[in-house]
Order: structure tokens, then sequence, then C-alpha cells
């Protein structure tokens, strides 16, 4: 094979590797490699596929400030700004919360009783909880889900039954509740 030439696995890798962000491991496996753990990191230092990643990615013209701008202006985006003569959008703009705003529908029908046009305008704001918790992902406030002290205790209980056979269920209980703060009986009956 030279330098310049990659096999069709090899291209497959290089694709996977682009489109997985950089994922050498993934790459390898997504392209068929029997040992991706191993194959993955060997590949990403060949020469011949170090330079068509490169050449890929140059082809591919996207600087990484024009797509920290891109998401930066998706970010800052007001919907005060296309619909402002939507009177339920000017309010929330006129108090500051356009930004808030994911979705406005408005809906026009003919109301037969009352012989006229109604428009109603419904209002869909961003998620606060969701965007909690992606901030506390960045910010590194991420915290683990506490674990059920039984289920804790019930884990160990069996695993010392398993190591210590020789010894009485009733006495790990006694020990493994102790340790864990949990009724010793709700272990072994």
């Amino acid at each position: 094979m030279s330098e310049n030439r990659l096999t069709a696995k090899q291209e497959k890798f290089v694709e996977n590797y682009l489109s997985n962000g950089g994922n050498g491991t993934r790459a390898a496996g997504d392209a068929g490699y029997r040992h991706p753990n191993k194959r993955g990191p060997e590949n990403v230092v060949k020469s011949g596929i170090r330079e068509r990643i490169a050449a890929r990615t140059a082809e591919a013209k996207i600087h990484t400030d024009e797509v920290i701008g891109t998401l930066a202006s998706h970010m800052r985006a007001d919907i005060g700004e296309i619909m402002p003569d939507n009177p339920v959008v000017r309010q929330a703009k006129a108090v500051g919360l356009s930004h808030l705003i994911r979705k406005v529908v408005v809906k026009e029908y003919f109301d037969k009783s009352k012989q006229a046009v109604v428009t109603e305008t419904s209002v869909e704001l961003h998620n606060a909880q969701t965007a909690a918790k992606q901030l506390c992902a960045v910010m590194g406030l991420e915290v683990a889900a506490a674990k059920n002290p039984y289920d804790a205790a019930r884990a160990a209980y069996e695993r010392l039954l398993l190591e210590h056979p020789g010894i009485e269920k009733r006495v790990i209980a006694d020990r493994v509740g102790a340790v864990y703060g949990v009724e010793a009986k709700l272990l072994y009956e």
C-alpha cells in the first residue's frame, strides 16, 4: 500500500473519526476492525491516515471561531426581533423576557357564535430545568444519585455470603447492617 492510498476500511475509519468528533476507538469499531481499542489509536498515528484526516478537515473550511460564533448567535436569538408585531411577543419583549420564548403558535379561525375572526396565541418557553442541568454539567456541578443504603447493604451481604460460606448468614447480616445502618433481619430473611 502506498502512503497516499488507504484501504476501504481505513477510508471508513477516517470518515467515522471525523463524524464522531475524533474518537479513534469508536471509529475503528464502526469501520469493522476486530480490536478497536488497539487499532483505533494505531490508525490515528499512521501518517497516511493522519494526512487524510488533516486534508478532510481542511476541505471542510470550518474554523473553531466560526463554529463558536454560529452557536453564540443561536444562543442569543430573540423571537422578539422576528415577531415584533405579535402582542404576546411584544409584551414579553417589553419586560425583557422574549429571549426565553422557544415557540409561538398563532391560530386564526372564524367563530360562528361571535361572527368574527378569533386569534389565539400560545407560547412555549425554553425548559429551565434542562438549561439548569446542562449548566451544571458544564460547570462540573453534577451530583451522582445517592444509592439506597438498603440496596448497597444487600449487595455487600450477598457478596460476603459468597466469599465466606462458612460464616452464619445472621452474623454477616448483623455486621453489614451495622456498617450500612439498615436492619439486619431485612437482609437475611
